[in-house]
């Protein structure tokens, strides 16, 4: 597969990823997928695949449709506890310059 392919193939892995971001609660099947992506319905097959694969994708076990994973909610939380640690920093920097004013 030539870089071009790779990275085509990566950004239709993403739209699926993007749609399904949209419906946490009650998820996407594949047939609304293609439909809303525009994707082939094997190509959602292999897309939803690989996003199961690596954790982002997951079936809701009530009635097999797809949604983004819990991990997605895992990795926002773990960056808003950094930008609130990097917020405690730059307070504590304000504090000690106003204090050597």
């Amino acid at each position: 597969m030539s870089k071009t392919q790779t990275v085509e193939a990566g950004e239709k892995v993403l739209d699926v990823l993007r749609v399904l971001e949209r419906n946490f609660a009650h998820g996407y099947s594949p047939t609304e997928l293609a439909k809303a992506t525009g994707l082939p319905a094997s190509a959602i097959t292999r897309y939803v695949a690989t996003l199961e694969a690596k954790g982002y994708a997951e079936r809701i076990p009530e009635t097999g449709r797809i949604r983004i994973s819990h991990r997605l909610g895992q990795v926002a939380i773990q960056v808003m506890n950094s930008l609130d640690a990097a917020a405690a920093r730059i307070e504590e920097s304000r504090n000690r310059l106003a204090r050597s004013l």
